[in-house]
């Protein structure tokens, strides 16, 4: 896959964001503090990516989904943190069944994009099983796969099952698209242990391959971003500090000229007595 071609700037930004997925998997000095979650800002760059270019690897998209899914799950939301720079855990009440068709989306849509008919093709290209084999090991085709698969399961060589062997996808992910597009849906649990699963399946099958930069460069720009954003809102709240102190300024600087003259301003009109107030009290 050329990586050129695609939304990101460069191949560490797709590593960024990986290990934004992936914290687990992600390289930390052991005497640093715990990494923040940043799985939000994770899906929302996909997202940018997917506006920008209209169409994404079905496994990065895949990805955000299920993420995204596990994020409501656990209640974490997106939300500026206290500079309005970045990005905070917040909290989000999502109902129990609004959460089993959030999951259910989700993999109904990752099973799709691997394992549909319109898509099989071009994934077993990228995910066919003997692209991880060693030298002198014995080569099988996509085409002895699905025989194979269409021998034990008889479902058919087009079936989803038959293009999920090709890519070495488990039939239970199969299994559970047919369950959840039936409607009938699993409970949380089951449906939270599955989607990890899948998030795992896609870490070992697309991104170890694809996404294998360091994510050093993009970090270090993304904190320059960072810096920078806090310097011009610093910047902002002085100048915002020097507007009110030389309006406050300006209007005593009046006030005071005035009274020199013997001039008073319009507003202090009526506040000493007049010379015909003054004769009503004398008399």
């Amino acid at each position: 896959m050329a990586v050129h071609s695609q939304p990101w700037r460069h191949d560490s930004e797709l590593a960024m964001v990986r290990d934004w997925f992936y914290p687990d998997h992600a390289k930390h000095d052991a005497f640093s503090a715990p990494p923040e979650d940043m799985r939000q800002r994770a899906v929302d760059r996909v997202n940018l990516w997917l506006f920008k270019a209209g169409r994404l690897p079905a496994a990065v998209v895949s990805t955000a989904s299920l993420t995204e899914a596990l994020i409501h799950d656990n209640g974490v939301a997106h939300q500026e943190d206290r500079h309005g720079c970045g990005d905070g855990p917040g909290r989000r009440n999502v109902s129990e069944p609004a959460l089993q068709s959030i999951y259910a989306m989700a993999f109904a849509r990752f099973v799709n994009g691997f394992v549909d008919r319109d898509v099989a093709r071009s994934q077993a290209a990228a995910l066919a099983l003997d692209d991880s084999r060693g030298p002198g090991a014995t080569t099988v085709t996509t085409s002895s796969l699905a025989g194979q698969s269409a021998s034990s399961t008889g479902r058919g060589e087009s079936s989803m099952y038959a293009h999920a062997v090709t890519i070495g996808m488990p039939e239970v992910f199969v299994d559970l698209r047919h369950q959840v597009t039936h409607g009938d849906l699993p409970g949380l649990y089951y449906l939270r242990k599955m989607a990890l699963q899948a998030l795992q399946w896609l870490y070992q099958r697309w991104w170890v391959k694809h996404a294998q930069a360091s994510p050093a460069r993009a970090l270090r720009e993304q904190a320059e971003r960072h810096q920078l954003c806090l310097e011009m809102k610093a910047r902002r709240d002085v100048d915002e500090r020097q507007d009110v102190e030389f309006s406050v300024d300006g209007v005593a600087e009046r006030h005071s000229a005035m009274m020199q003259s013997n001039v008073l301003p319009l507003e202090d009109v009526g506040s000493f007595p007049t010379s015909s107030h003054k004769r009503k009290r004398d008399g």
